[in-house]
């Protein structure tokens, strides 16, 4: 994901040694990045055309259509900006672009972690505006310090069209971070509060898939964070669109995992509904917790 406006193409300048090969590392991972997202988009597709084509279009289906093809804008037009040497030209419209589409594919893939967080509590309205009202809150946040970046007086900032970005897109990176963090956690307390002890397999699959590839797609932004804090500017874009990659390759393994399970389950088609009927395993859970407080394991009435 792009969260800053001052990211820029690669132009001919005096360079050291090290920051040639950061640029250089930059524009591979990034054209690397575009090369999985179509090797994977081909290996899922059958996947995509099982779960999703033919669907009634929902939010949730027009969120993963957009989490699922931006980040091919998004991907093509930052290795194109990578290997690009614009001279004199005005590089700025083509980075606004870049960024637009970067926020918006971060965004829909945000969205159906939340839609999976949702579902995992048993459609609880709660769990949704909060979570709702906290991305936003984060999204507003991130979208102000992109749009008016922190200037932290650091020498040696490249020229205007260098492919590199500031020091201060780690911050919105690190809200990101802290927002996939909660994520989590949220979802390990859903687990422990609601189906502890749960023995169903679509709610195992749902954990543990859904908990794994969330904490894949923090990793890439906690890295993201690093590599723009510590590292030299020149290797601050190497993570570019390896982010945007993640979050939607990740995000559509979810919901295709989800869907792989409903043959097995109860659960229903997740794209025109967000799983109604795991709304009743939290009354279910609480039903056989009632009755353990009446017999004992042994199936002897409890003396105590």
């Amino acid at each position: 994901m792009r969260l800053q406006t001052n990211i820029h193409p690669f132009c001919h300048s005096r360079m050291s040694v090290s920051d040639t090969f950061g640029l250089q590392l930059a524009k591979y991972t990034n054209v690397a990045a575009s090369t999985i997202l179509i090797y994977d988009y081909f290996v899922t597709l059958h996947s995509e055309v099982q779960w999703a084509w033919g669907r009634k279009w929902g939010i949730i289906h027009t969120t993963f259509a957009v989490s699922r093809y931006a980040p091919f804008a998004g991907a093509l037009m930052t290795s194109y900006s990578a290997v690009k040497a614009w001279g004199n030209q005005d590089c700025a419209p083509f980075n606004d672009a870049v960024n637009g589409i970067h926020f918006l594919g971060i965004i829909a893939s945000e969205g159906l972690l939340i839609a999976r967080v949702y579902a995992f509590s048993g459609n609880k309205k709660a769990y949704l505006i909060a979570l709702l009202s906290f991305g936003l809150v984060i999204l507003v946040a991130s979208v102000i310090l992109s749009a008016a970046p922190i200037n932290f007086n650091i020498p040696g900032a490249g020229p205007p069209c260098v492919f590199e970005g500031a020091r201060s897109s780690a911050l919105p990176y690190g809200l990101l971070m802290f927002f996939e963090i909660v994520l989590m956690f949220t979802t390990a307390f859903l687990r422990y509060r609601h189906y502890f002890g749960f023995h169903n397999k679509l709610i195992r699959d749902i954990y543990r898939d859904g908990l794994l590839y969330m904490f894949c797609i923090t990793m890439i932004s906690t890295v993201n964070v690093i590599v723009t804090t510590v590292l030299p500017l020149s290797y601050s874009e190497m993570l570019n669109t390896p982010q945007i990659v993640a979050h939607s390759v990740l995000a559509s393994r979810i919901l295709f995992n989800l869907q792989a399970n409903k043959e097995q389950s109860i659960v229903p088609t997740f794209l025109s509904t967000i799983v109604p009927e795991m709304q009743s395993l939290p009354d279910e859970l609480q039903a056989r917790h009632e009755s353990r407080e009446i017999f004992t394991p042994a199936g002897q009435p409890d003396q105590a």
